[in-house]
C-alpha cells in the first residue's frame, strides 16, 4: 500500500514538472523577439486624437512632404530623410495628444510590404532606400522593438 502511494506521488510530481516546463517554454517563445530584415520604403509622422489619425509629415523616395500645413514650419528646409527631434515632437504634442512614428518596409524574406510603429529614436535611424535589420515581439508584430543593424 505504501509503495503505491509513493509511485502515485512521483507520477503526480512528474506531471506537474512536465506541465510547468511546457508552460515556461510556451511563454518564453511567445515573448521572445522575431528578427526581420526590410527595405525602408516610406516614413510617416501621424497625429492621433481619439479615433482620428492625421498624417503630419510623409517621407518617401521623392523626398519629404508636409501633409498638415499647420506643421510645415517645424521641419528644416531641404531635409531628404524625415527626422524628428525632441523640440519638434514637443511642438507636435501641443497640437495632437499622441504622435505615432510609422515606417513602411518591404520585407526581404517574404517580399511583402508591412507597416510598423517605431519609437522616435528608431524612426530617426531609419533612412529611406536602406535595408534595416530589426526586432519585433511575437505578441506585437507591428511594433519595432529595436533596430539591430543598418
Amino acid at each position: 500500500m505504501k509503495l503505491n502511494q509513493i509511485d502515485d506521488t512521483r507520477k503526480k510530481r512528474a506531471v506537474i514538472i512536465f506541465l510547468a516546463a511546457i508552460l515556461f517554454i510556451s511563454i518564453k517563445g511567445f515573448l521572445s523577439p522575431v528578427v526581420g530584415v526590410g527595405f525602408v520604403l516610406q516614413k510617416e509622422v501621424v497625429g492621433v486624437e481619439g479615433e482620428e489619425r492625421t498624417i503630419i509629415f510623409q517621407s518617401g523616395p521623392e523626398g519629404v512632404s508636409v501633409q498638415d500645413a499647420a506643421c510645415g514650419q517645424l521641419l528644416s528646409e531641404g531635409s531628404e530623410n524625415l527626422q524628428i527631434n525632441e523640440s519638434v515632437e514637443a511642438e507636435l504634442k501641443t497640437m495632437y495628444p499622441e504622435i505615432e512614428y510609422i515606417v513602411r518596409m518591404r520585407l526581404c524574406v517574404e517580399d511583402e510590404v508591412r507597416e510598423y510603429r517605431a519609437s522616435r529614436e528608431d524612426f530617426n535611424r531609419l533612412d529611406i532606400g536602406r535595408v534595416a535589420k530589426f526586432r519585433v515581439y511575437r505578441s506585437e508584430r507591428d511594433v519595432i522593438e529595436k533596430i539591430v543593424e543598418m
